[in-house]
């Protein structure tokens, strides 16, 4: 039950777009949660909202590394404006995108529902996007 995110920018020279490219193992996570959290935290959210926001991340990389380091890197993106955070995860595996089990993406589909406002995840390509309105 994903829900694509779809920005709805008029004006896309508004948004702060915070690009971060870290290595494929787990313990860079912390980087893209720290990112997540400042930029949240400068935009006003609650701590609760911020909670939600490490936690996708973390769950984020759960799916597309499945608690692993690989070779190669992860890309991760940050759009924000006055409305609207987007956070856009982009596998980049030497050998490619891992396979996920349904049951994987079934669990993930379940918990970051209730963190987010929307989301896609398409761990095939390696590629996981959610938001959080402001």
């Amino acid at each position: 039950m994903t829900a694509a995110v779809e920005t709805e920018r008029t004006d896309a020279a508004d948004a702060d777009v915070i690009s971060l490219t870290i290595p494929s193992a787990m313990r860079f996570v912390r980087l893209a949660r720290i990112g997540v959290a400042s930029i949240a935290r400068r935009k006003g959210l609650s701590v609760r909202a911020i909670d939600d926001l490490r936690l996708a991340i973390d769950e984020t990389f759960s799916l597309i590394l499945r608690d692993e380091d690989h070779p190669g890197s992860v890309d991760v993106t940050f759009e924000v404006d006055d409305h609207e955070l987007v956070v856009v995860v982009v596998q980049r595996l030497t050998d490619g995108a891992l396979d996920t089990n349904a049951e994987d993406l079934i669990r993930f589909e379940i918990v970051i529902a209730d963190l987010v406002d929307r989301f896609d995840a398409n761990p095939e390509h390696g590629v996981v996007q959610f938001s959080k309105r402001l």
